[in-house]
């Protein structure tokens, strides 16, 4: 004869003493206390502006290094003729003319002390005593 296998009732005790030691077993977990609230929306002529603009954003960086370099060298040329000069007014015992290069100095120094800035967005921002 087989014998019936009488099948445990599993009482409240017991679901208890497993939710505990589940919930120590558990990695305690900080929930998120932002909301999201809204719908997520695809416009296709967004998503090509975006993945275009690298490249766009790319070359006005470039742009704007190359233009910086050509500044660069074109004050380095500057500075190199004016020392020539002065060098050469020097050797020769003139030095009237030195006041007056002093003076453009000066009003160069004032024109980098005044910065302005235009941005994309129609902005405009004036920097002053740099």
């Amino acid at each position: 004869m087989a014998a019936k296998k009488k099948k445990k009732k599993k009482t409240n005790d017991d679901k208890e003493t497993k939710k505990e030691e589940e919930e120590k077993t558990k990695i305690k977990r900080h929930k998120s206390t932002t909301l999201v609230r809204g719908t997520a929306t695809f416009d296709n002529n967004k998503r090509v502006d975006f993945v275009t603009g690298f490249r766009k954003r790319k070359n006005t960086r470039r742009k704007k290094a190359a233009t910086e370099f050509e500044k660069k060298l074109k004050e380095e040329r500057r500075e190199a003729k004016m020392n020539k000069r002065r060098t050469f007014r020097e050797m020769l015992g003139l030095k009237a003319d030195d006041d007056q290069e002093e003076e453009e100095e000066e009003e160069k120094k004032e024109e980098k002390k005044r910065e302005e800035k235009a941005y994309a967005s129609g902005v405009s921002v004036v920097i002053e005593g740099l």
